[in-house]
């Protein structure tokens, strides 16, 4: 029924491990340029380890889940932004850009 409020983190591993996840997706997504190099599914990779990234800062470093619910959607619609512009731009090129260009 009355659960517990939520308090920060005050423990140190999951930022620890969470900040080495974030170094081991960097590599990865330097490996993958490097090996792959213009292969046709490669942005789309690259936008799911972006969104990843970017979760694991929101979810571990901003402490996303002791939010306000609207700022928490807000946090996740900013986070999913980069990944779909960057797939949409992929997908669509010169149509997708001169439907943003100003």
């Amino acid at each position: 029924m009355n659960e517990p409020e939520p308090h920060p983190n005050v423990n140190l591993t999951p930022l620890a491990l969470s900040w080495l996840a974030l170094v081991a997706l960097t590599l990865v997504s330097l490996g993958l340029g490097e090996w792959l190099g213009r292969a046709s599914w490669l942005p789309t990779l690259v936008a799911a380890i972006i969104w990843l990234k970017a979760w694991l800062v929101a979810y571990f470093f901003l402490e996303a889940k002791l939010c306000h619910t609207f700022i928490r959607r807000l946090i996740w619609v900013f986070i999913s932004f980069a990944p779909i512009a960057l797939t949409l731009t992929d997908l669509y090129g010169p149509q997708f850009v001169a439907l943003v260009r100003i």
